[in-house]
């Protein structure tokens, strides 16, 4: 990383310099101004509370840094940039760019995030080559005889030999490092044209904690090795004039995954085998094999227009034709070399069902809208948008069945299908300015998604959801703003009364095709009642509904208000604070059922969910000494807390539903903040600041989780997030020329 910035610096400097050099040479009388700005300083981090948290997406530095290098070189109509931000940190950022205002610009980019999942990952597994995971063979051996081959007798004391072996288990970095370097360059050869190209390079690099299961009672987390690299081109020639303009080009998205298989070694076998039950166990096969993203490719060629064709419209329309591709070669159904003998219609499940995906997608865009002011007062806004996902993926039968989790042949044929769709949607709306500073706009709405699986149309599975929407914005006095806004909305589906999941008498809908009822109010009041103050009130509320859903989701609403105060009580001295209030309330229903789907009602069970979070904070600006010194002070905390409610009636399964005593979750975040900036001379500031934050996590699933539950079937990675505590102080200097 150091390599890298030091180079991105250097470079760009020396082509500040080397600008700067040229400019000042030009015999033109336009003077050369150079500004700049450099802000670093120390910092120190008192950690009571280590969690990778606290750094999951930044960097908090110890002792020197950077935190941001400026410099601008400007001459008549030309210029140059750099910018430089956390420097040395895995979260560097910079741009550069040089140009000359109406002919060229050229801007180049480099941006460094980090992810990190967790500090405490550890893991008895060694990669042994990339996507390639190892376990002890004397482990493995010992567990294997213990446990008769083709049964799941004493298969706790295999377990238990496990178990006692996940105590060396290795310490891994879960974290991934995304680093991204962009470029956008505009040409203007001759009004009207001009030439644009912008792309971008990204790798992505590290592990995430990933599930890779060899049975019910067999979970193992695993650290997915994530080496990816995307290239993304676009290229473009516009065309400008007064009545409008025209653009058309291409662009191109490079996805490349150099670690497209994964595979790892089975704890409780070491030679394969199988058994009728072996996938509830998990200890038939010696392996596990499974896919990880494929390299692919997309382009596309597109077409965009703005005119104008008379005073006051404007037409706009998009249009774009593109293809996803995809051929990598497939897996073979199993890599347990005793599938083949176990049923003659595994004779070839050791091959892959084809060679390759012959993976292929093409996609329709297209985009018209109309904003026209049709007489005095009176304005339209309407459109059509439409876009087709036709998957041209070649149908894939599978007539001899399929390997479960590489332990056990399932003799049950199935199809893999193309899954297509279209998105289409329908919008006007009108805004009729009723009076002065008063508009009602009302407009409506209809979008349609049609699905269709397989290569030939077997169902109308279409949606249609049609919504209505009125809003009335007002400013009747300088000190009072108001806007409301009220949304009916009503979601029909084809399928509705000819779809089952089960069985007839078990009307379940997924939620994202269920016929639905929505209503929504937003309402805003913004208020000066005397000099310096001004208060924001806001309120929200949604309701959905699910009038034909028996099971499935069946309800989900929203309830929001919220107020925002701030206060001018001096000249630089303001005062400000902030509350809002948020629950969401959702009702599901299922049934309990085995391998055979019940049909005693009893077995049904209900849960209500629902979710609060409450949001509060205040700070102040003061000037301390008159263009001179300044000190800002601001706090902030918000909890959010997850409850349940379940009920099953008696004499089911389950039999009177047990609730939880304590929460689901509940999250806890605390920060407060404070600064004094002091002018030292004209171009110089001191800045003393100090920092603390706290985060507090309590989850019925996430917390204090372990890497051994081998007794209960499971190899995790340990990977917690768990509270923290920090307190940063920071001494920095700013300087600007």
């Amino acid at each position: 990383m150091k390599k890298t910035t030091l180079s991105i610096v250097c470079i760009s400097l020396v082509l500040g310099l080397f600008t700067a050099s040229a400019w000042a040479q030009d015999k033109k009388d336009d003077e050369l101004v150079i500004k700049g700005s450099i802000a670093a300083g120390v910092q120190a981090v008192k950690e009571i509370e280590r969690s990778s948290k606290f750094t999951e997406y930044r960097d908090v530095p110890r002792g020197f840094f950077v935190e941001s290098l400026k410099l601008d070189l400007t001459k008549g109509s030309r210029y140059f940039y750099l910018s430089a931000m956390n420097v040395q940190q895995a979260d560097e950022k910079f741009q550069a760019g040089v140009g000359d205002y109406g002919k060229f610009k050229l801007d180049l980019g480099y941006d460094s995030i980090p992810h990190r999942f967790s500090f405490d990952g550890a893991t008895p597994y060694v990669e042994k080559t990339p996507g390639v995971f190892t376990l002890n063979d004397v482990i493995r051996s010992a567990a294997e005889a213990l446990v008769p081959t083709g049964t799941s007798t004493n298969i706790a004391a295999a377990r238990a030999l496990v178990s006692s072996f996940l105590t060396n288990a290795g310490p891994i970095d879960l974290g991934l490092q995304r680093k991204k370097a962009t470029l956008d360059f505009a040409y203007t050869p001759s009004v009207p044209f001009s030439f644009n190209v912008a792309g971008s390079y990204e790798t992505r690099g590290g592990n995430r904690p990933f599930g890779a299961p060899l049975g019910f009672s067999n979970a193992i987390e695993l650290p997915e090795p994530i080496h990816y690299k995307t290239t993304n081109v676009d290229t473009n020639l516009e065309y400008n004039k007064p009545w409008g303009a025209v653009r058309a080009g291409f662009a191109a998205s490079l996805f490349d995954n150099d670690v497209q298989t994964l595979f790892w070694d089975n704890p409780y076998r070491i030679t394969d085998s199988t058994y009728a039950s072996a996938y509830s166990a998990g200890n038939g096969t010696a392996h596990g094999q499974m896919a990880l993203p494929y390299s692919n490719d997309a382009v596309r060629f597109y077409l965009n227009a703005s005119i104008k064709p008379m005073k006051g419209t404007r037409i706009s329309a998009a249009a774009s034709l593109g293809t996803f591709s995809q051929n990598q070669k497939l897996l073979p159904f199993t890599v347990n070399t005793a599938i083949p003998a176990s049923d003659p219609l595994a004779a070839g499940a050791l091959s892959a069902p084809r060679e390759s995906a012959m993976a292929k997608a093409n996609i329709t865009s297209l985009d018209l809208t109309v904003n026209s002011r049709l007489m005095e007062s009176l304005y339209l806004t309407a459109g059509v948008r439409y876009y087709d996902f036709a998957n041209k993926i070649e149908e894939l039968d599978i007539p001899n069945g399929y390997t479960r989790m590489d332990q056990v042949w399932e003799a049950i044929p199935h199809t893999v299908e193309p899954y297509s769709f279209t998105h289409s949607r329908l919008f006007g709306d009108l805004t009729y300015n009723v009076f002065k500073n008063t508009s009602v706009r009302v407009g409506y709405s209809l979008y349609g998604v049609r699905r269709q699986e397989g290569t030939h149309e077997t169902e109308k599975n279409k949606t249609e959801d049609g919504t209505f929407k009125v809003s009335v914005d007002s400013n009747p006095m300088d000190w009072l703003t108001l806007r409301v806004t009220y949304l009916n909305s009503k979601r029909t589906w084809s399928l509705d009364d000819t779809w089952y999941a089960y069985i007839p008498s078990f009307n379940f809908k997924r939620y994202f095709e269920a016929a639905r009822d929505r209503q929504a109010v937003n309402a805003l009041v913004s208020l000066t009642p005397i000099d310096n103050l001004d208060i924001q009130l806001t309120y929200s509320i949604g309701r959905d509904d699910y009038p034909n859903s028996d099971y499935g989701l069946t309800r989900d609403d929203f309830d929001m208000y919220g107020i925002d105060l701030s206060y001018a009580f001096a000249k630089n001295q303001t005062l400000y604070g902030f509350y809002s209030h948020e629950v969401y309330d959702a009702d599901q229903a299922s049934r309990q059922s085995g391998a055979t789907f019940s049909v005693n009602p009893l077995d049904d069970w209900t849960a209500n969910i629902k979710d609060t979070v409450d949001t509060f904070g205040a700070g102040q600006t003061i000037e301390l000494l008159a263009d001179k010194l300044n000190f800002d002070l601001s706090a902030s905390y918000s909890k959010a807390a997850g409850s349940s409610f379940l009920f099953s009636p008696p004499g089911g399964a389950p039999n009177a539903a047990l609730n939880f005593t304590d929460p689901l979750d509940s999250t806890t975040w605390w920060t407060v903040q404070s600064s004094f900036k002091w002018k030292m001379t004209k171009k110089l500031f001191i800045v003393l600041s100090y920092w603390y934050e706290l985060y507090d996590l309590k989850d019925i699933v996430r917390n204090e989780i372990a890497v051994d539950y081998a007794a209960a079937g499971a190899i995790f990675l340990g990977a917690n997030e768990p509270g923290y505590k920090y307190h940063v102080g920071t001494v920095k200097f700013i300087y600007s020329w």
